[in-house]
């Protein structure tokens, strides 16, 4: 592989990058028919509304893929389609303007680090689409070992990570995408003991309903097992997907299955803070996202996450995690960086700092990825950033951090 010492260029040539569920050529023909069909169909029929059924499915994969590939802009494009085909909208509450108005925004980071020493479990969402919110984890997961929290699980994992010894593909599904890389990495250099907890036992004959159940409960019991019964006064950061957080409905009131957060805190009676970065955030268009959001972020000049803190002490949430998170992360619109032809938030939220990809990597006709990876590790470790090379284009740059880098390419197609 090229080298690149500090934040130089390289000099020799590539290896082809391995990963074989890194597939965007694939992701993006079965998103093709579905199309061709919603194209063909009147929106009543019932031939269209299965293409468009299946259409929102693949795109969900195409954003994943997306954001493997660097594509952090793409990615959430993908998904916001995905959204609006599926009809999908964040709730909204008739006094949302009411409690905004009265709110006060604080740093994110200082709020959270503050409100988790009163706790021993912190539980941080995401999308599983966006690079971002693991820049956010990472930042936090920095303050909150220096508060004494020790043990980091997180839901992408599928064994315990770096027990090759560096951190490699095979450890996660999510866990693939650079930022998420970075984040981990940064997390072992600062001692975290990593965890993996996700169940493997679903069974085909279970109900929806009985898969979540079964879901849920082996998560909280394998955190239980893995930690708690390890470690009695274990102080934990959980990063999950989504609804994983949620600490409604409990455990055994009837009115619906409860989540994970749920779930343990039913098992180890230690009551979770729990934060919400999935709602508010910018999107590819502002239709995509929830009214409040735009209110929020037009009233702050601040270009960091932070959150509104309510008169009556608490913060407040918006949207479908209301009534299940105890905080919600507002992250601004970051937008893009014309110098580096990448999302700012890699540098200001992240970071990372700019590296001119070596002239001898460019493509002489087409196009092709580049992966950065940490010089001396293999070719199946996560890499520590991605950009996509097109000829006679203007080339954006990697965000990195400073030291020695090898790198590997892909060809597009």
């Amino acid at each position: 592989m090229a080298m690149a010492s500090g934040l130089a260029a390289a000099g020799n040539p590539a290896l082809a990058y391995p990963d074989p569920e890194v597939d965007l050529q694939k992701a993006e023909l079965k998103v093709r028919a579905p199309r061709e069909v919603i194209a063909r169909h009147a929106q009543a029929l019932e031939e269209g509304d299965k293409a468009r059924s299946t259409l929102s499915g693949v795109l969900q994969r195409l954003a994943a893929q997306r954001s493997f590939l660097g594509d952090t802009e793409g990615a959430i494009a993908a998904f916001d389609e995905s959204d609006a085909l599926a009809r999908r909208k964040e709730t909204s509450y008739g006094d949302d303007l009411d409690r905004l108005a009265e709110a006060r925004a604080e740093d994110a980071l200082e709020a959270i680090v503050r409100e988790a020493r009163k706790h021993r479990i912190v539980i941080l969402n995401e999308a599983h689409h966006v690079p971002m919110h693991r820049a956010f984890a990472m930042r936090l997961a920095r303050e909150l070992r220096k508060a004494g929290y020790t043990w980091l699980a997180a839901e992408t994992f599928e064994n315990t990570p770096f027990e090759k010894g560096y951190l490699a593909l095979s450890d996660g599904y999510y866990s693939r995408e650079p930022v998420f890389g970075n984040f981990l990495r940064d997390a072992a250099a600062d001692g975290w003991k990593m965890v993996q907890y996700e169940p493997f036992d679903q069974q085909a004959s279970d109900t929806f309903e009985q898969q979540i159940e079964r879901r849920e409960s082996g998560e909280a019991r394998n955190l239980v097992e893995r930690i708690f019964a390890k470690d009695a006064a274990a102080k934990v950061f959980i990063y999950v997907g989504y609804g994983h957080l949620a600490e409604m409905p409990r455990v055994g009131n009837g009115i619906g299955t409860a989540w994970m957060a749920a779930q343990l805190k039913h098992m180890t009676g230690l009551d979770p803070l729990t934060i919400d970065q999935t709602v508010m955030m910018a999107h590819s268009k502002p239709e995509a996202e929830p009214g409040i959001y735009g209110k929020a972020v037009a009233r702050e000049t601040r270009l960091s996450p932070f959150v509104l803190r309510a008169p009556g002490g608490g913060y407040e949430v918006f949207g479908s995690s209301r009534f299940k998170a105890d905080m919600q992360v507002v992250h601004p619109r970051y937008g893009m960086d014309g110098a580096t032809g990448r999302a700012a938030w890699l540098q200001s939220l992240a970071g990372f700092k700019p590296l001119a990809v070596p002239q001898e990597l460019y493509p002489e006709a087409g196009a092709q990825w580049v992966f950065a990876h940490l010089a001396g590790q293999p070719a199946d470790s996560v890499p520590a950033d991605v950009v996509k090379l097109e000829a006679g284009k203007p080339a954006p740059q990697f965000m990195l951090r400073p030291g020695s880098y090898s790198y590997s390419v892909r060809k597009y197609p």
